[in-house]
Parts: C-alpha cells; sequence; structure tokens
C-alpha cells in the first residue's frame, strides 16, 4: 500500500503526485504558483487547469439524489490532457491504454518510456504497478476511495459494475402505459451524476469547450507521394485516422496464437477527443458510425453530407428525434442535453438512428442469474456470431467484411467494435477503436502499408479488449446498424 511520505508534495499547498511526477509537479507550480510563467493559462479562466486533473473536483449539486458511493466509484483520469472520469476498476487499463497511444516505432513510449507488453488472460504488471505501486496513489483518488476498498476488502471480492441506465428501462416507456409514466413529475424521472457523469445538472457547457466544439478538429493539408510516385495532398484531420482497419487485420493474420478474426468495413475512421475535452465517448462512437455510413455509402448517407458531423450537430439531431417521439423519456430524464456534457449512451444513439430512418438494433448482455453464463462470454458469442454472417471464405484466417462496425456500452464508457478474434486456445478479443485514445506513432507508419511482415503485439494491445478487461463488468449493450452492406470490394481499393 503507497504511503503519503512518499508523494512528492507542493511546497506552497496540498497538491500531491506520484514520485515519478517530477515535471508534473513543477508544471503545476508554474501555472498555480508563478504569476509570470509562461506556462500560466490565463486567456480563459473556464480552463481546467492541472490541479484539476489530479485533485477532486466539485460534484455536488442541489437537487442531485445521487449517492456518495456511486460518486466514489469515479475517479478523474490523472493525465492533464485527458480529462476523463474513469471507473476506478478500469484506472489501470485506462492508463496503460494511454501509455499505448504514445508507443513509437522501437515499440516503447514516448511518455514514461513504458515498455509495452500484450495483454493477455494471465495478469501483466500494468502502468500503475510498475511505476507506482500496486494500489493507485491517494492522490489519484477521490476522498472516499479508502471507503469503498474497505467495504470490498470485508466482502472478499470486487463487485462488478453494471449499466446505470440501460435499453431496457426505455421498453416500458414504448408501452400503451407510457402515457400516465411520463406524466410523473419530472423530479421522479430525472437522473443524476451516476448516470449522467460529473455535469449531470449542468445548463451549458463551458464557453471554451463550446467554442472548441463548434470549430471542430483543426484540419492540415500535407503532400504525399502515392504509390504511383504523383505527388498528392492529404487533409489530416486532428482526431481523425482513416486506414487504420486493414493495418489490425494483417496484424491479426501475423499472430500465430490467432485462429481467426474478422473485421468490419475499411472505412470506418477511428474518431478520437480532442485536447480537454472530457467525456464525450457516446458521440465520438455515434461519428465512428456515421464515418462507416458515409465512406461505405450506406443505408442513410444522405442525412451526413460533407464532413463527419461535429457533437452539437448531434445534440441538436437527437434533441429533433424527441421532439419526434423517438425514446423521448430520454429528455426527461436527463434534463436535454443541448450544449452540455452530460453523458449519452444507447438510447440516444438509437434514437439519433431511427430519426435518420437507418435501420438498426439493439442487443443486451447481462450476467446470467444462475452464474454459469457471464455478461462478457454473451457479449463474445454476440459479436462472433455478428461477423460470421457475412465472413466468406478467402483461404485466410482474416475475414474481411463489410460489415458496420459495433456501438458498444459498457458500464461508464462506450466504444466502437471493428473486428472480433478466436485465438487458438479459446480465448476471444473484441478489437475496438476507443474515443478515449489518440492513434499512436507506431500504427500511423503502419498505415498504408499492404505487406507488413513482422507481427506486432504492442500495437495490437491498444484495440484489444480481452475477458480479462471486461469480465468485470455485468452488462453490456450494443447497437447494430442492420440494412444490407453495400458490395462494393471496399479491402480492394
Amino acid at each position: 500500500m503507497a504511503s503519503k511520505s512518499i508523494l512528492l508534495t507542493c511546497p506552497m499547498c496540498p497538491f500531491t503526485v506520484p514520485p515519478t511526477g517530477t515535471y508534473v509537479l513543477e508544471l503545476h507550480f508554474e501555472q498555480e504558483h508563478t504569476p509570470d510563467s509562461p506556462f500560466r493559462i490565463i486567456d480563459d479562466p473556464e480552463a481546467p487547469s492541472l490541479s484539476t486533473a489530479f485533485g477532486s473536483s466539485e460534484r455536488s449539486k442541489p437537487g442531485d439524489v445521487t449517492s456518495d458511493e456511486d460518486d466514489d466509484n469515479y475517479v478523474l483520469c490523472p493525465r492533464p490532457d485527458c480529462g476523463e472520469d474513469v471507473l476506478l476498476a478500469d484506472l489501470d487499463d485506462h492508463l496503460d491504454l494511454h501509455a499505448a497511444e504514445s508507443l513509437a516505432v522501437d515499440g516503447e513510449a514516448d511518455t514514461g518510456h513504458l515498455k509495452m507488453q500484450t495483454l493477455t488472460e494471465e495478469s501483466t504488471p500494468s502502468f500503475l504497478q510498475e511505476n507506482f505501486t500496486s494500489e493507485v496513489p491517494d492522490a489519484l483518488r477521490h476522498t472516499h476511495h479508502k471507503k469503498i476498498e474497505r467495504k470490498r476488502g470485508s466482502s472478499g471480492a470486487s463487485e462488478k459494475s453494471t449499466l446505470s441506465r440501460s435499453i431496457l428501462s426505455f421498453i416500458l416507456f414504448s408501452t400503451k402505459f407510457a402515457a400516465n409514466i411520463t406524466k410523473q413529475p419530472a423530479s421522479s424521472i430525472r437522473l443524476g451524476r451516476a448516470e449522467l457523469g460529473p455535469h449531470a445538472w449542468e445548463d451549458k457547457m463551458p464557453k471554451w469547450l463550446h467554442r472548441q466544439l463548434e470549430e471542430g478538429p483543426k484540419i492540415t493539408v500535407v503532400n504525399r507521394i502515392g504509390r504511383d510516385g504523383r505527388l498528392t495532398k492529404e487533409r489530416i484531420v486532428q482526431n481523425e485516422t482513416p486506414g487504420v482497419i486493414p493495418v489490425l487485420a494483417q496484424l491479426s493474420a501475423l499472430d500465430r496464437s490467432v485462429k481467426e478474426a474478422y473485421y468490419c468495413h475499411p472505412s470506418t475512421l477511428h474518431i478520437g477527443k480532442t485536447p480537454r475535452e472530457g467525456g464525450f465517448c457516446g458521440y465520438r462512437n455515434i461519428q465512428m458510425l456515421i464515418s462507416y455510413i458515409q465512406g461505405a455509402r450506406a443505408q442513410g448517407h444522405d442525412e451526413f453530407p460533407g464532413r463527419t458531423p461535429g457533437i452539437l450537430k448531434l445534440q441538436d439531431l437527437i434533441e429533433t428525434a424527441w421532439d419526434k417521439g423517438i425514446n423521448e423519456i430520454g429528455r426527461q430524464q436527463t434534463g436535454g442535453i443541448r450544449d452540455t456534457r452530460k453523458y449519452i449512451g444507447t438510447p440516444e444513439a438509437q434514437a439519433l438512428f431511427l430519426n435518420a430512418q437507418i435501420d438498426c438494433a439493439v442487443d443486451v448482455f447481462n450476467d446470467s442469474p444462475d452464474g454459469q453464463l457471464q455478461a462478457h462470454e454473451q457479449l463474445f458469442l454476440g459479436v462472433e456470431k455478428y461477423f460470421q454472417q457475412a465472413a466468406v471464405e478467402d483461404g485466410s484466417n482474416v475475414y474481411k467484411t463489410l460489415l458496420p462496425p459495433i456501438y458498444m456500452q459498457q458500464p461508464g464508457h462506450s466504444l466502437s467494435i471493428v473486428g472480433f478474434e478466436r485465438r487458438k486456445d479459446g480465448t476471444c478479443n473484441l478489437i475496438c477503436f476507443d474515443p478515449m485514445f489518440h492513434t499512436s506513432p507506431s500504427m500511423h507508419k503502419l498505415r498504408g502499408r499492404n505487406h507488413i511482415k513482422t507481427s506486432r503485439p504492442e500495437v495490437m494491445q491498444a484495440y484489444r479488449r480481452t475477458a480479462r478487461q471486461l469480465r468485470r463488468h455485468a452488462a453490456f449493450e450494443i447497437l447494430m446498424l442492420t440494412a444490407h452492406p453495400p458490395l462494393f470490394p471496399a479491402w480492394d481499393v
């Protein structure tokens, strides 16, 4: 157990960091206690500071009925450029993935020079275990985490996390009783921080963040030499990475432990966050599904002309769907989402696509009451069945389909499933695009290559989600676009 005595403490305030955080402590001192420092952020007082990223933030709001225990299940990521609230049980993996996103070509992370290892079913040393201790330091926790640990320790095992807001609850509101239910006082339906995140009660997001989202990601134009030797211009969007799926398919084929793998349509972009934006994962995953619709010219592509719609536009589209009565109870549960940072989930994604007349279906996986089949095992079977429907034999153990990616909601976070691996030992991996993280320099180096010769498990680590990571959750939801996929040979382009 880490003791407070080994933490580095600011000489001017109680701010503390782990022993390896010397640079973070120096930057904190520059930003918070040095008035004329060039590192001091003075242009916008509403922007989050470094101390906010490490310290506990103010989360209480009059009328919020969320319990302290619900609040204590989350911890703010200590990376100052992240801003995500992460389930405490997921923090180790979250920090490992931050290391993976900075993975350089030589196999080492740019930050901390952490040598990456492939995650297996057996526990491997995590980022925290290698760089701090086997316990999360107090400086990275909220005030009551010790209480949670004592409670879990006395029970002998940690409790599984479950979905705080499920699509199943919306079935009730679609029945003939919906009219009577929706007449209940708004306070009896309104959700709080446990379901909608730390900004569940805000009326408007900060102006600096609204401006950032309104302006959209930065776009640069670079000159590249094409395969035919001609000079071409390529537009690079700050948080969008094309061409990742063909690389992942090659790496799966090179991994001798993989029995068979499946991948979705290669036009799907990996879309991540922009700096300091925080938790908009639901919107980013909707964007990834829309990138497939646009790139494959699939059902509904006329609804999304031009660039991928931004977060503010997606909020408008969801509110419009509510106006038309599609999952409209979501408005009462959230109090409205326009221009806010409230978390959204499967109900909002479904409402948006149904309003655009795009066929979609939802499936839910829960631990079986008898404990014989866990939620993640059902999820693996469901995703494998989804991809098998479009698998065509071509002599390879990697099936390149034209199917859409899958929107997946797990407790506290959502991802886009772009592939599936079944290993020779019977274990499985989901291949996911996670909007929390950026594409690593190593992956950027591999993009566009058609004849990769070397297996790169350290690159694959950022995209694989194993049973070890998923079994801590008791429930999952997936949303699938169900229209017939396009037939043109996208993998050969």
